[in-house]
């Protein structure tokens, strides 16, 4: 009789077990399943978004976040010419950093009523910050403080940067105020800000590609759930005043506010999107998830709460197309130009608690690379931008 209970916990223990590892393992299946269905030749393409064209191809490139101030019908956009040499969280690292482009920031003022496309984009000016080493990626506006949020991965070390920013100067002008660093910052992505002060910021991965690519790549692909995201309250101008980690995800990507009590945060290796609510004391509690058919990237939500998720069909043919346009750039005897041709899948989404996840645009070509969509509703007008694509996609919405 004592064999057979002993027979029985055992398998009990095991069920257990083999139903625990069942879910991240079917998960990875699911992810699998993915990159094989979605490769440019297999993909079905879906196309909703009506009208569309390019904007800008001759002076922006590579723009990997852009946040919407729908009030003022603006778009801040976070573009780095240098991402072609040099690419923190894929690992592009050019042997000669005095080569690399410096990243921009850019204003869009989209009203066609008021300006023409020749003087509707203009450069912001960086004032008391220097600009070498200068990358970026997320950036977040709180519009009733005029504070800008910006991630850079800078040479020395990766950071968000703070500017206070006057929207309604002809010619904008960002003044620098501080820079955060810290060891819960250490690969920084996306940013959220609930207020001037309280910001949430993403960590991407814990294992950095500068450090070592086997784990970096390990953490991605295994679906460690080493990124995280960081509460931050700035009361002082000394260092953060607190930094705490409030939730922990595999390659945590994008992340938006839903509305004062409730973030939406993107798990790129997982292909998820991970809702949280927000506690009294700033911490998560995770309410929901969404599935996506792609690898989300950043996220943004419009004026009707419809959460806007863009992202990557087909990571693999994203990689060689850095890769590829690397070895060009590096090889003296090409010309450069030519070393940015290649296209990749594309992919947006929307939710909303409502109606649903919809799939809205799933590309093999044309404009690759999304990031970033975004939505104005008043004004009907839609944005995408591409990590390593020139201009932004712009479409009536």
């Amino acid at each position: 009789m004592g064999s057979l209970s002993s027979l029985l916990v055992k398998s009990a223990i095991a069920i257990l077990a083999a139903a625990v590892a069942y879910a991240p393992l079917a998960d990875r299946a699911r992810v699998l399943y993915l990159l094989v269905q979605n490769a440019p030749e297999k993909l079905t393409e879906i196309k909703t978004l009506g009208d569309y064209s390019v904007k800008f191809s001759e002076r922006l490139r590579n723009c990997e976040d852009a946040h919407l101030v729908d009030e003022d019908r603006v778009a801040i956009l976070s573009c780095d010419p240098g991402r072609d040499f040099w690419n923190t969280v894929m690992g592009t690292f050019a042997p000669d950093l005095s080569t690399v482009p410096t990243g921009e920031l850019f204003l869009y003022r989209y009203d066609s009523a008021k300006y023409s496309d020749a003087h509707a984009l203009v450069s912001i000016e960086l004032h008391d910050f220097e600009l070498a080493g200068f990358h970026p990626l997320g950036v977040e506006y709180h519009r009733p403080s005029s504070s800008l949020f910006v991630v850079s991965h800078h040479y020395e070390g990766s950071r968000v940067e703070i500017f206070k920013l006057d929207l309604s100067a002809p010619k904008p002008v960002a003044r620098h105020k501080r820079t955060l660093m810290g060891p819960l910052l250490r690969a920084p992505n996306a940013v959220a800000a609930l207020n001037e002060h309280e910001l949430y910021i993403t960590n991407d991965h814990h294992f950095l590609q500068k450090d070592g690519a086997f784990l970096s790549h390990l953490e991605t692909y295994a679906q460690l759930p080493l990124g995280s995201v960081a509460y931050v309250n700035l009361t002082t101008e000394d260092d953060p005043a607190e930094v705490r980690s409030v939730a922990r995800s595999a390659f945590t990507n994008g992340v938006a506010l839903l509305n004062e009590s409730a973030l939406a945060v993107s798990s790129s290796s997982t292909t998820k999107v991970f809702l949280y609510k927000i506690l009294p004391d700033r911490s998560l509690l995770q309410t929901g998830t969404i599935t996506l058919p792609f690898m989300p990237d950043n996220l943004s939500v419009d004026k009707k709460g419809t959460l806007l998720i863009a992202g990557h069909p087909h990571p693999p043919t994203l990689d060689k197309l850095r890769k590829d346009r690397f070895e060009c750039l590096m090889d003296n005897n090409r010309e450069n130009e030519s070393c940015y041709e290649g296209i990749t899948p594309s992919g947006m989404a929307e939710w909303s608690a409502e109606a649903g996840l919809k799939v809205s645009h799933l590309t093999k070509g044309g404009f690759s690379t999304s990031c970033t969509a975004m939505r104005d509703t008043d004004y009907k007008l839609g944005f995408m931008t591409g990590l390593y694509e020139k201009g932004i996609l712009v479409w009536k919405a």
